[in-house]
């Protein structure tokens, strides 16, 4: 994990059935699983690492259902900007995009 960020992984399923981790510099948070409310507590706990250890705090989301992930998305960004955030970008990839990416070790 690079410096200065902590990411927020989520891998949607469907609006029940989600599950998600915060990586922080030196540290792997466990996969969390659970329904939307679950997701929001958990994105709140992620939110509030960054902000303690000063960091920027990167989302990655992924969903089988592109409405679903948009939705989810769009109202994380929403929370995200409310919280303050200074800049907030997007970058859509296919799960097989993604999975190249990360197997490339490129950053996005």
């Amino acid at each position: 994990m690079e410096e200065g960020i902590v990411q927020f992984e989520v891998e949607i399923r469907s609006l029940n059935e989600m599950r998600s981790r915060v990586i922080w510099p030196d540290s792997d948070g466990p996969w969390i699983e659970g329904g939307l409310e679950d997701l929001m507590v958990h994105f709140a706990y992620a939110s509030w690492t960054a902000y303690n250890l000063k960091c920027a705090l990167s989302l990655t989301l992924s969903s089988k259902e592109e409405s679903l992930g948009q939705a989810i998305s769009d109202m994380m960004t929403k929370a995200v900007t409310a919280f303050g955030a200074i800049q907030v970008a997007e970058i859509r990839l296919t799960r097989e995009a993604l999975d190249e990416m990360k197997r490339n070790r490129i950053k996005p």
